[in-house]
């Protein structure tokens, strides 16, 4: 500690005595751009980036610096500018477009590039084009906006929406995500759950990180991708405040289909016809039904009664940034309420979803002295949730369970009606089982020092961080219990009601849990960057400790996992025409055992600007010519293996047939003491072309390769050994791969002073096969003897309809009859589904069952996106999509027999008889009351879930300043903005979207939002 403090003195020292010989001059001056408009927001900063400012919003700059120091301008999407002072006060500058961002920095997460020097494979969005999406989670404004980032909103609750996210599509045989980086910190638990905790408002960049040159350094982490994000930072100059409103009102965007009550008495007396069973409901109760006012023959729409047809969400925020050379700081602040969307009857407590999120974020830079900075990141985020006591999905897949038909909500003396088939009805899930409040605190501090170490050597300098992040949950709920009645249909004239069950009506009772996870993180970097003339010299070496409580509670999973990271990278350009970088990490576990503990990860990758070549100088329609390539290693160590899967799992309980002893050891899995991280081979190649400065491609092909996957070893053990095959270990012997291409192409244009317009696409495909999982091969009779291998993940199984007659039904008796095949399945009726019998054997059973669908993700991935500006209205549009996917959606609501028969739209034109006679449109098989033989999963079930959504419009009008400057403001900005506004698909069903998890789950969200924008 003596020699530390000595130290930090001496440097305090040296900065004072340096500073003391340095002659500062004033400069000062107006910014403007290519039509000779002022720029607002404008860096200015020295050589050293000591000393800088910022433009107001009439492009004026001053700024006191080193004389011998050089001016640097820099703005997004403009060239950046080196200007001498030779002597001048006055300096103006006009800065120059550059579409093709070839000066922008570049985040990858440990270290950053000029984009011009990037050699590897990124995609890049600023915070401010995500703010266009008015949502609440941050995932979903990332659809379309990212080539090579596939999305999939699997769970659509407002507030709480779940989106899969995939970089490039799987790196192995399983659904791991890609790892999130905020701020150089990893967020190895709950990766994507931390995306949630943070808003665009405070991003300053997102980063996707596609290829092994830019996932090598993060070792076992980096193999399915990382999404690199970086928060705001202080800016010198004046103090700005920005503050932001929006209202939003959000509604489905699909509606499943809820059937009067006389046309569900049909389908159902028709299912139990098709059973051989007697009819429920005579002509004239299902005409009493149809003519209403008789509640006695109710006609009950259940979803309108439980549901809205709006919610609404507002969100506010509060910007602060500035500072001088000693100190520059951001704060922010977000609020967002979500209103729910359920209808309660309950006027004692509210059980009614309500969401209340408040996050803030601040990060000060400091300069301590010369060559000694500091830093400090503070971020939190609380969420309020209030939910019924059984959960919102719950409570929305229950609206369908009730028909129609039945009295209701209430019997006239106020106690709560279901059925026979149903448990616990809407009702009483809504208004009489309590609810549940969960309050989530995310916080997250960070501090660090930077060390500039010039005064050894020119362009070093050391970085060390302690980070730590702790998440919590904890839940008060509030929990009771209702009668059940049922409604005594022997007597249809007359309400009688029977109890069901032994529940009674209580009062409430009060309850509560928690859990919570933290990352304790240590990183120490030495970083070197200088330019000798026309070569440019850059070097990187970091050592990364992480220590992770997870919220597991069992036992070994409670204890904490530690990893331990190390790296390096090198890079080399020459006069901005030719640049190559060297990777590598090494980085260990202790989930492996010492012997495999640590995975050496290199990568190379290189890159040719050769727009910058003499011979390309007289070629001005070519602004940009790159290409690029890179290899090399990257690994994971996520890989669904039990806790210290290197050790035998031999566990004590308490029991056993003497009781003296109390003791039972249960052997279970045997361990692998050679099991290692799955390590991934990836090679990308990629091409930047720009023409006249305005129109800009990139392509991007790749191709990985896992040889050492983590998959079972049942294949090469006999069944005859008498050891439970679930307890022998897994294997590195398993063998996937992943190969597509990318596309990007992008156009903008300033027409004049007034107009700009701006139009873009990207398309990325990716194809994934598992070559070897050690999949055992099924016995001769089976006509696809492997199911896996040889296929895309996720590969769906099932029957074949045989469609040889011309429907795929069983249309006759006499067809029927003369059926010579045996159905293991069920015996088909009349109207059920024919399936092929593809091994020829005469019977229809596991063997016969083919692929079906395209596996777990979309084939190909694709956005469009464009604006037009014309002076102060600023119009933007996105269009997203995905192609190539389809897949079985079977369930409630598609399947009908469950609880009292769910009829989607397709049930209504079921096969019957009649329908087949007159030759009407059959769009489902002979309806039935219990599982039949056409509920098998099979191609019938299969929906074509490729889509193209309007994803998103924004259209902006910032008022003239002179309107601004009467509030004391800088700009004012009013926006309307629309997310998911149109879809376009071909799914057979219009009962649920293509995106979700089909008939009876929350649909995706249309949001209609308005808002306004003030900076002071």
């Amino acid at each position: 500690m003596i020699k530390i403090t000595l130290l930090l003195a001496l440097l305090f020292s040296i900065g004072t005595s340096v500073s003391a010989q340095e002659v500062s001059v004033p400069v000062k001056g107006i910014v403007k751009d290519e039509f000779g408009r002022p720029l607002a927001g404008v860096t200015i900063s020295s050589r050293d980036g000591e000393t800088g400012t910022s433009t107001n919003a009439n492009g004026e700059y001053a700024i006191i610096l080193d004389v011998n120091s050089p001016l640097i301008f820099s703005y997004a999407g403009y060239s950046t500018q080196k200007i001498a002072i030779n002597g001048k006060a006055q300096i103006d500058v006009e800065l120059k477009p550059d579409i093709h961002k070839k000066d922008d920095v570049v985040q990858l997460g440990y270290t950053s590039q000029l984009r011009h020097e990037v050699s590897g494979s990124v995609a890049t969005v600023t915070g401010e084009e995500l703010e266009k999406s008015p949502v609440a989670n941050l995932t979903q404004s990332f659809a379309g906006r990212f080539a090579g980032l596939v999305t999939q909103e699997t769970y659509s609750e407002l507030s709480r929406a779940t989106t899969n996210i995939y970089v490039r599509g799987l790196s192995a045989a399983r659904g791991n995500g890609p790892l999130v980086i905020i701020d150089g910190i990893i967020c190895a638990y709950n990766s994507n759950q931390t995306l949630e905790y943070i808003s665009a408002n405070e991003i300053e960049s997102v980063t996707v990180l596609k290829d092994a040159s830019t996932q090598a350094l993060y070792g076992i982490q980096g193999a399915n991708g990382l999404i690199v994000i970086t928060t705001n930072r202080g800016i010198k100059g004046n103090v700005q405040i920005k503050t932001t409103f929006d209202q939003s009102i959000q509604q489905v965007t699909t509606t499943p289909t809820f059937y009067s009550a006389a046309d569900y008495a049909s389908m159902r007396n028709q299912a139990l016809v098709n059973d051989k069973k007697e009819k429920l409901f005579s002509d004239q109760q299902i005409e009493n039904f149809r003519s209403g006012g008789n509640d006695l023959y109710p006609n009950n729409n259940w979803y309108d009664r439980y549901f809205k047809d709006y919610a609404a969400m507002q969100r506010a925020s509060l910007n602060v940034t500035g500072g001088n050379e000693k100190v520059q700081f951001y704060s922010n602040v977000n609020f967002m309420h979500q209103g729910g969307q359920f209808i309660t009857d309950q006027d004692k407590y509210n059980s009614n979803a309500n969401n209340v999120w408040v996050n803030y974020r601040s990060n000060v830079d400091m300069s301590l002295n010369r060559y000694l900075k500091a830093f400090i990141r503070l971020s939190g985020n609380i969420k309020r949730e209030r939910t019924p006591g059984s959960g919102n999905s719950t409570i929305y897949g229950s609206l369908f369970q009730i028909p129609p038909t039945v009295y209701g909500p209430l019997t006239p003396n106020g106690q709560v009606i279901t059925t026979s088939n149903v448990g616990s009805p809407t009702f009483g899930m809504l208004n009489r089982s309590g609810y549940v409040r969960h309050t989530v605190t995310n916080i997250t501090s960070q501090f660090g020092l930077d060390l500039d170490m010039g005064f050894l050597t020119k362009g070093l300098n050391l970085t060390g961080v302690v980070a730590y992040q702790t998440n919590a949950v904890g839940s008060l709920s509030t929990t009771q219990d209702y009668e059940r009645w049922t409604r005594d249909n022997t007597k249809p004239e007359e309400l009688l009601f029977n109890r069901k069950g032994d529940q009674n009506n209580t009062p409430l009772k009060y309850g509560k849990g928690s859990s919570y996870y933290y990352h304790l993180t240590y990183n120490g970097a030495l970083n070197y960057s200088r330019d000798f003339g026309k070569h440019h010299v850059g070097g990187m070496a970091y050592m990364f400790f992480q220590n992770l409580t997870k919220a597991d509670t069992g036992s070994p999973g409670l204890l904490p996992y530690n990893r331990l990271s190390s790296g390096a990278e090198a890079t080399y350009s020459f006069d901005n025409r030719y640049h190559i970088k060297f990777d590598v990490g090494y980085s260990g576990s202790e989930q492996y055992a010492r012997s495999d503990r640590y995975t050496f990860t290199p990568a190379i990758s290189a890159a040719w600007e050769v727009s910058n070549e003499d011979f390309m100088k007289d070629a001005a329609w070519l602004s940009n010519l790159k290409l690029r390539a890179s290899y090399g290693k990257t690994a994971n160590d996520q890989s669904g293996l039990n806790r210290f899967a290197y050790l035998d799992e031999v566990t004590v309980r308490g029991g056993g047939p003497i009781g003296s002893l109390q003791y039972i050891i249960d052997e279970r899995t045997v361990g692998n003491p050679h099991i290692q991280a799955e390590i991934s081979t990836k090679q990308n190649y990629g091409l930047d072309l720009g023409l006249f400065n305005s129109l800009s491609f990139t392509v991007d092909v790749f191709k990985e390769r896992m040889n050492n996957m983590v998959v079972s070893a049942l294949s090469a053990i006999p069944l005859y050994q008498g050891i439970p095959l679930n307890n022998y270990p897994k294997t590195n012997t398993g063998i996937f791969e992943n190969k597509g291409y990318e596309i990007t192409a992008n156009y903008t244009k300033a027409l004049n002073q007034d107009v700009k317009i701006s139009l873009g696409g990207l398309i990325g495909y990716s194809k994934n096969k598992v070559i070897n999982t050690n999949e055992p091969l099924r016995n001769d009779d089976y006509i696809y003897r492997k199911q896996e291998e040889g296929y895309s993940y996720g590969q769906t199984f099932g029957y074949l309809v045989d469609y040889s007659n011309g429907n795929g039904f069983f249309n006759t008796q006499q067809e029927l009859d003369g059926n010579k095949i045996e159905y293991k399945v069920g015996n088909p009726r009349l109207g059920d589904l024919k399936y092929q019998d593809l091994n020829d054997d005469g019977i229809i059973n596991e063997a016969d069952k083919a692929p079906i669908g395209t596996g777990a993700l979309p084939r190909f991935t694709y956005g469009i996106s464009g604006g037009v500006a014309y002076k102060s209205f600023d119009l933007s549009f996105l269009l997203q999509g995905i192609g190539q996917y389809s897949s079985v959606i079977v369930g409630q609501g598609v399947w009908e027999a469950d609880f009292d028969g769910i009829y989607g739209s397709l049930h209504k034109n079921a096969w019957t008889p009649e329908r087949y006679q007159n030759g009407e449109t059959i769009t489902a098989p002979a309806l039935s009351t219990v599982k039949s033989s056409s509920q098998e999963i099979n191609d019938y079930y299969k929906y074509n879930r490729s889509y193209l959504r309007l994803k998103n419009v924004e259209l902006s009008y910032t008022l003239p300043g002179r309107l601004s400057k009467a509030i004391s403001a800088e700009k004012i900005k009013f926006l309307l903005s629309g997310q998911n506004l149109i879809t376009w698909d071909k799914m057979k069903s219009k009962d649920f979207g293509p995106e979700g998890g089909g008939y009876t789950s929350f649909p995706v969200y249309r949001v209609f939002n308005i808002g306004v924008n003030v900076v002071f």
